[in-house]
């Protein structure tokens, strides 16, 4: 006894022949078993096999569906109303239910944009950690080589510097590398270079590899010990922290950190080691500079020297530059907000 059944029409092409035939396909289901029966207009009858040992092409948009019997013959249609009966509850045609618009594609794209955000707020922290982790220190070492390059191309000039102000500059800096722990000394390779940059003012960088650059301004405006110290603690706490790294590969989004953690850096990263221009135009948040300002306010004091020095660093920025320092407006704590935490730690370390 035959149930379930009925009719698809559409061509016919014989096996080894192009020649399309208007044709029929006859489906029925006889004791649990699903039949075909390709037929012409005569009724003549081209081809009959059970369904499960014909190949049914997968769905693919609003293209026509295809079956194939085993000697060859192709049965085409575009009834996909139809076809979903003969197809149904195959993998293939699941697949082109969900492909198929309607509420369902409408929650997959909010949930996708869900993740995205997510991603975006919790999960490039996290693949930056890991990259930062799985980075090797010569990687690192051709970071600072680009990126002082590029500071050396595009703004700054030999330091003019005498020797003694070097020498000066060099002590302090030695004597507050000598309070680190000996594995964070040895860990990063620290080196203390000078250049004059008339249009960056009195400031002080230090690139991931532990490369740190004094300014002339600097050292010319500053000639208190106590403010050089806190200056350059607050770079080696950048340091120390991989604040470098962990901006760089934060900016450089979720797909250059998969391709780093699989090996392949590609041209992105391969910018920034030979040139460092990307490294160059970020900037630390908020949470870096203010984990920064701890961190040299303890090693200052640490070293004998009075961490208020970095607190004469902002008061005298904040008399030169009124206002201008806004910060909603700034990746940077405002130096009112930074002088008033300076007070609140040196506080807690006495």
């Amino acid at each position: 006894m035959h149930s379930d059944s009925f009719t698809l029409i559409g061509t016919a092409y014989l096996a080894g022949s192009s020649r399309q035939i208007s044709a029929r396909l006859d489906v029925a289901t006889c004791e649990g078993e699903r039949w075909l029966r390709l037929v012409g207009r005569g009724d003549d009858e081209f081809s009959r096999a059970p369904l499960n040992e014909v190949t049914v092409q997968a769905a693919l948009g609003r293209t026509a569906r295809k079956l194939i019997f085993s000697d060859g013959t192709v049965f085409e249609t575009a009834d996909h109303t139809g076809f979903a009966r003969l197809d149904e509850g195959s993998p293939s045609m699941r697949l082109h239910m969900l492909e198929r618009f309607g509420p369902h594609l409408i929650a997959f794209a909010i949930a996708c944009l869900g993740a995205a955000y997510l991603l975006w707020r919790y999960g490039l922290d996290i693949l930056a950690a890991l990259a930062v982790v799985l980075t090797p220190q010569l990687v690192v070492e051709k970071i600072d080589i680009g990126a002082l390059r590029t500071i050396d191309f595009a703004m700054a000039q030999p330091s003019n510097l005498d020797d003694m102000q070097k020498q000066r500059a060099r002590a302090i800096y030695d004597q507050l590398l000598s309070a680190l722990p000996v594995e964070e000394r040895q860990e990063h390779g620290f080196t203390l270079l000078f250049r004059s940059m008339p249009d960056v003012g009195p400031n002080a960088f230090a690139l991931p590899g532990g490369t740190m650059v004094l300014t002339d301004e600097l050292l010319k405006t500053f000639p208190n010990e106590n403010v050089i110290a806190a200056i350059i603690g607050h770079e080696i706490g950048h340091v120390v922290q991989e604040h470098g790294l962990r901006r760089l590969y934060r900016s450089l989004s979720a797909y250059v950190l998969i391709a780093l953690l699989a090996g392949d850096t590609g041209p992105i990263l391969e910018d920034i080691l030979l040139e460092g221009s990307v490294l160059l135009s970020l900037s630390y948040d908020r949470a870096q500079e203010t984990a920064a300002d701890e961190f040299g306010l303890t090693l200052s004091h640490r070293a004998d020297f009075d961490p208020n020095g970095l607190k004469e660093f902002f008061e005298r920025l904040a008399h030169d530059m009124g206002n201008r320092n806004i910060e909603w407006m700034s990746t940077h704590p405002s130096h009112e907000k930074r002088i008033k935490a300076i007070d609140r730690f040196v506080e807690g370390l006495q």
